[in-house]
C-alpha cells in the first residue's frame, strides 16, 4: 500500500512522496541558506542554534562565515537527529515517520532550496539530474522532472545563495573590523542572520505598501498628477 499523494504537487514531488524510506534524508548533508534559515525559523518560531550546526571549512567560501581573526571559517549544515541505526547515517533533524512506516519531512513547503531542488542541479550549464544522493527508491531521469520548474526552481536557489554570501560578506567584514578583544559566537552570527533578513523583508514590505497606495491614488486620480 502506497502512502496517498497529495494533489497540487510537481511531478518530482509526487515521485519523492511515495518513497517510503526517504534514504536521502540520512545520507545528504543539507547546506541551507541564510533565508532558508530564516523562513524555518519565524515559521517555527524557533531559534536557528537549535535545528542548525556549524562546520569548519578547509578554504574560505563566499558562504563561510568567520567567529575571529584566526583565518579559520565555517558554514552551516542542518542537524542530524541523536543516535543512528546500525551504519545508517542519523536522519534529518525534521525528518519524521508516520505510523504506517512512511517517512515525511516535518517542513512542508518551508523545505530548504537544496531539498527542494535535489535530484537536479546544473553542470556546466546543462540541467540534469544526479544519483549519487543515497536514493534505494529509484534511480532518477529527466523523465522523472518538468524542466521549467526545476529550471525556476534552480534559478531561485542561485538567487537565494548570492543574497546569502552578501549577508555573509558583511558578518565577516564586522568580526575582522572588531577590536581585538571583541568575540563573536555562533549564536550571534545567528541573530545576526535573523536580523539582516528581517531588514530585508520589511523593506519589501514597505515598498509593496507605497507601490499598492500609488495604485490607488492613480485610480483615484485617473493617472493625473494633483
Amino acid at each position: 500500500m502506497t502512502e496517498p499523494v497529495e494533489v497540487g504537487l510537481t511531478k518530482k514531488e509526487a515521485i519523492w512522496l511515495t518513497c517510503k524510506q526517504k534514504r536521502c534524508c540520512y545520507t545528504a548533508v543539507v547546506l541551507p541558506s541564510g533565508r532558508d534559515v530564516w523562513r524555518i525559523a519565524r515559521a517555527l518560531d524557533m531559534p536557528p542554534w537549535e535545528f542548525l550546526v556549524y562546520f569548519l571549512t578547509p578554504r574560505p567560501r563566499p558562504d563561510a562565515f568567520i567567529l575571529d581573526r584566526s583565518g579559520q571559517s565555517f558554514r552551516l549544515a542542518l542537524a542530524k537527529q541523536s543516535g543512528r541505526r546500525g551504519k545508517t547515517p542519523p536522519a534529518c533533524i525534521f525528518l519524521m515517520r508516520t505510523r504506517n512506516g512512511y517517512h515525511r519531512c516535518g517542513l512542508g513547503e518551508l523545505r530548504p532550496m537544496a531539498c527542494r531542488v535535489f535530484p537536479v542541479e546544473t553542470r556546466a550549464g546543462v540541467l540534469c539530474v544526479h544519483n549519487e544522493g543515497g536514493c534505494t527508491c529509484r534511480r532518477w531521469s529527466l523523465a522523472d522532472v518538468d524542466i521549467d520548474e526545476e529550471s525556476a526552481l534552480l534559478a531561485r536557489q542561485q538567487a537565494d545563495y548570492e543574497e546569502y554570501c552578501g549577508v555573509v560578506a558583511e558578518w565577516n567584514r564586522m568580526v575582522a573590523g572588531a577590536p581585538d578583544d571583541a568575540a563573536f559566537t555562533f549564536f550571534d552570527f545567528c541573530n545576526f542572520l535573523m536580523e539582516a533578513y528581517d531588514t530585508m523583508e520589511g523593506g519589501k514590505d514597505r515598498a509593496g505598501e507605497q507601490e499598492k497606495k500609488d495604485a490607488e491614488t492613480e485610480a483615484q486620480t485617473g493617472g493625473k498628477t494633483p
